[in-house]
């Protein structure tokens, strides 16, 4: 049994949350990113797949069992947000391995565009340190409101105005990562 004081974030309750994105409407709008990638990478060459931890590991394991596109997947671990509701707006690289990308094809893959920092610092980095072929972003969710960078996603799952959401990897101080579904909650 779950401590009902688990449930509650500050002035939120988990009870409380509204379903955004359904399982269904998450699966179908993947499986039309993955067509949409496909077409934009050969076929015949390698994808380098890097997805950033923690919260794109859902999409990503999602998206890539869609891709026709041979695929290596890579992970990076990045924050910018902490403990916090919205971005700090400076991004940390934690763990990092990454193989050498030099005339390589690469596909970023977040849960979230929200100020856009994480995407732009780390397409910065991997045009900086590395001589790639192809470098596109994807992010299940596109939050334009809170964007304090020129920086967009070349494909995106759903645009939202400004919600708090948890679920389907995106969490509040690591948790709810697990709903099959992104919610939000009511003002």
């Amino acid at each position: 049994m779950i401590d009902i004081d688990f449930l509650n974030m500050p002035d939120r309750d988990i009870r409380e949350l509204q379903v955004l994105f359904s399982e269904e409407e998450i699966d179908k709008r993947t499986q039309e990113l993955a067509e949409m990638i496909d077409e934009e990478f050969p076929q015949d060459e390698p994808l380098y797949v890097i997805s950033i931890l923690k919260g794109s590991v859902l999409f990503v394991c999602d998206l890539i069992k869609k891709m026709k596109t041979p695929i290596q997947l890579e992970f990076i671990k990045v924050s910018s947000y902490g403990n916090e509701f919205k971005s700090t707006g400076n991004v940390k690289i934690i763990d990092s391995k990454i193989p050498n990308l030099n005339d390589q094809n690469v596909l970023i893959v977040d849960d979230i565009c929200d100020t856009g920092n994480t995407g732009k610092e780390l397409l910065q980095i991997f045009k900086n340190d590395y001589h790639i072929k192809k470098l596109k972003f994807v992010t299940l969710i596109n939050k334009r409101c809170n964007r304090t960078t020129d920086v967009d996603p070349d494909f995106y799952g759903f645009e939202v105005d400004d919600k708090f959401l948890v679920g389907y990897g995106l969490d509040y101080i690591g948790f709810y990562r697990n709903l099959p579904y992104v919610g939000w909650f009511p003002q």
